[in-house]
Order: structure tokens, then sequence, then C-alpha cells
């Protein structure tokens, strides 16, 4: 699916830039020209040839491993790329922009505590403001994702934690798309602040409807997600009908019925009195597109 394949672009572009580290060095000129030329494959190939340079300190050494990483991500190794990061970092000390591949490919595990310490390291290591964002946007998912994975009452102190780089987000990166005002209404929304749940869902709605990032197929999905939790939002500050007239919506404009399964089990745990979960199937992605429980990031 061409979100893995952009992912894991986007990941070798922000990621490699972290520090100040470019993909300058010579040894890496044919094979980063191969990457564009002829894809992730052929590169790769390329880049398990290439002798390790002997420098651990140097940017040619953590340039060599971050691409190497990325090949792992590429081709969801995410298992191989957390030993090979933990393995070169012992050696080579642990630079904000292995750290970031490091919980990233931990996040695609489950991993989420985990992946949540690695971005904060990597954080705390000094990266520049236009780099922030990154890292902001994978802490915000990545406390989410902690706060709602265990299926009962969400974790207050994990929850505050994903609403403040959420919002970091939302200050530092001059054009947040969709998602991540999506992100931050589905965090009130756990938090019981409904009234600004449904305003954040609304933004959310609108900027969806002419976001360029994403191509029509994605809107589309999106719309019947942010649909979804904007009727949430509206039962659970008690306007059920209301409510439950928009979940009805996010199911009828679903685009697949696998996608329409999914919105069924949402609305059926909003509509329990007793569920703790709020419907929490809603699986945050990196970097910061929401994916419905089932749907690959």
């Amino acid at each position: 699916m061409w979100i893995g394949s952009k992912f894991a672009r986007g990941l070798i572009t922000a990621s490699l830039s972290i520090g100040n580290v470019a993909l300058a060095a010579p040894f890496q000129k044919e094979p980063i020209d191969t990457l564009k030329d002829e894809g992730w494959f052929k590169a790769c190939l390329q880049i398990d040839d290439l002798q390790e340079p002997a420098d651990t300190a140097g940017k040619e050494w953590r340039d060599h491993v971050s691409l190497k990483a990325a090949c792992l991500a590429e081709a969801r190794r995410d298992a191989e790329a957390v030993a090979f990061l933990e393995e070169k970092m012992a050696r080579g000390g642990r630079s904000p922009q292995l750290l970031d591949f490091l919980g990233t490919s931990q996040f695609r595990l489950g991993q989420n505590a985990e992946a949540a310490a690695s971005f904060e390291e990597a954080l705390e290591g000094g990266v520049s403001y236009n780099d922030r964002p990154n890292l902001y946007r994978k802490l915000a998912a990545a406390y989410l994702k902690q706060a709602s994975a265990s299926g009962k009452a969400p974790d207050k102190a994990v929850l505050a934690k994903a609403e403040r780089y959420t919002r970091l987000l939302l200050e530092t990166d001059p054009i947040a798309g969709p998602a991540v005002y999506a992100q931050l209404a589905r965090v009130r929304l756990m938090q019981g602040a409904y009234d600004e749940s449904i305003s954040l869902f609304g933004e959310a709605l609108t900027l969806n409807a002419s976001d360029p990032g994403w191509p029509g197929e994605v809107r589309r999905i999106m719309e019947v997600e942010f649909t979804m939790g904007l009727g949430q939002a509206y039962y659970r500050r008690g306007d059920k009908s209301r409510g439950a007239a928009l979940m009805e919506q996010a199911i009828d404009i679903a685009p697949t019925e696998s996608l329409k399964a999914v919105m069924r089990t949402i609305r059926d745990d909003t509509l329990r009195p007793a569920s703790a979960g709020l419907g929490l199937d809603w699986k945050p992605g990196l970097p910061g597109v929401w994916t419905a429980t089932g749907a690959r990031t």
C-alpha cells in the first residue's frame, strides 16, 4: 500500500536531517542515486554490499547505519531494525537520528512505552527547531496509543503527554494537516473535554475536504473516521440523537465493507453505557495519519 512506501521515504529524508546529518558522504552518493532512480529494493541491496565505516563517531558511519535502518523499515523488518540499532548504538552512541529510527520501529511493533522513551531521548539529545515537529508528531502518537492500548480507562498522565505534544505540533508546524486536529480531538474526547473535541473534529473535517497532502481515496477514509469521532463527541456530551446520527453517517459513507465493520464496532462500543474504552479501536499512525483498525500504516 502506498502509505508504507511514503512513510519510509519520509522517514529517510526527515530523520537523516536531524542533527544536521546530510546524505553528502561520498560513499553514499551512489546508493542514494539508486534509491531515487530505481527504488528501495536495489538501493537496499547496494547498502548491504557496502562496508560499514570504521569510525563510529563520524557522520559517514551514522549515515550508513541510518540508511540500513531505513531499508529494514521499508521492508517492515522492524524487529531486526530494533536489534540492529541497539547493537550499533551500543558501539557508536545514541544519536537523535538513530533514536528516531529506533522509536519508529518500536512503535510499529506495538512497543509504545519504549517508543516514547526513544523519541523523548532523541528530543533531549538536541535537534533543530525545524526538526522538532517530526518528534512531536511521533511522541503524540506513541503516548496516545499507549493510553488507549490496554482496553481500560485511559491513563490520565499518559493522555496529558499526548495532549502536550499534539499541541506543540500544532504550534510549530505551519501546515499541520487535518489528522493533527483530529488527533488532538480524540485526546480531548478521552479526557472528557467534549466541546473542544467537537470543535477540533469539525476543523479536521473542514481541512480534510481540500487537503492537498492526501489523494482522494485517503481523504474519504479520513472523512469517515473524523465523522465517527465527531459523533462520539456529541454522544458523550449528551446529545445522543445527533451523535448517533453522525456515527450512522460515518458507517454509510465508508467506502469498503471492512471499514464499515470497523465503524460499526466503534459505534457499538460507544453506545454501550458501561464501555470504558470510548471506542478506542483507533490506531494513530506515523507520521500522524489516523488509521482504522486493520489498516496498514
